[in-house]
């Protein structure tokens, strides 16, 4: 099997059908894994209408456990080449996998990150700032990780693509938002290599169910911090 598709949710009603027809839409050989965060919204319902399709494995928790266990606990499950976890928000485009795909096998790659800042790397950050103020933190995230391990990445929050074979070994501890920063941390600290290529991006407003709040950078910039210090 070539490709493992994770959709995590919590409380995505909205989309979460959409989301589920775009990933069986991708050509290519895969399996899905969706797993729900205990939505209280009607997503499990719908979800369960699903759950005898063989074309999905669906998987409920009790209560909200977190992104990151969610990932991991999708990880686990894998038995895909390559890992492929869109959020169920439609803020991605489902098939920007298949540039990726396209980039990680031609460049023989361990993983490429999608960037939402690439077309605008001659951009100064400070506009990008005064345009979109949440830029603030991808911004300052992905300034720690080129400073810390020597790369050029504009932007580390966004879509992946990755081997799972080494999402299996890479030990990845952190349950909420701080996973994402951990994940690329571990994987630039040990040196596997990293594309980038462009990716559609519209963001949600905190009306439409958005759940990431600034707040949430400080965990994920000591994630940075504990993997650099102490690996």
């Amino acid at each position: 099997m070539k490709l493992t598709i994770l959709i995590f949710c919590f409380n995505e009603k909205p989309t979460i059908l959409k989301a589920i027809e775009q990933a069986k839409a991708i050509n290519i050989d895969k399996e899905i894994i969706v797993i729900d965060n205990c939505s209280t919204d009607g997503t499990k319902d719908i979800l369960e209408a699903l759950e005898k399709n063989a074309s999905l494995k669906t998987v409920f928790h009790n209560k909200n456990m977190g992104v990151g266990y969610s990932v991991n606990e999708g990880i686990s499950f894998a038995q895909g080449e390559y890992f492929y976890a869109p959020c169920a928000d439609l803020e991605y485009k489902m098939e920007d996998v298949y540039k990726m795909m396209e980039k990680i096998q031609a460049e023989k790659l361990d993983a490429v990150f999608g960037s939402r800042l690439l077309e605008k790397k001659g951009t100064s950050r400070f506009k990008l700032i005064k345009e979109r103020p949440y830029w603030l933190g991808s911004i300052i995230a992905t300034f720690l990780i080129n400073l810390f391990y020597g790369k050029d990445f504009t932007d580390i929050i966004a879509t992946k693509l990755i081997k799972t074979d080494i999402l299996k070994k890479l030990g990845c501890q952190a349950t909420n938002q701080a996973f994402e920063f951990e994940l690329v941390s571990r994987l630039c600290k040990k040196g596997y290599k990293i594309g980038e290529v462009s990716v559609w991006y519209k963001p949600r407003t905190h009306k439409e169910g958005k759940t990431i709040r600034a707040i949430d950078m400080f965990p994920a910039l000591l994630a940075i911090l504990r993997v650099k210090i102490f690996g």
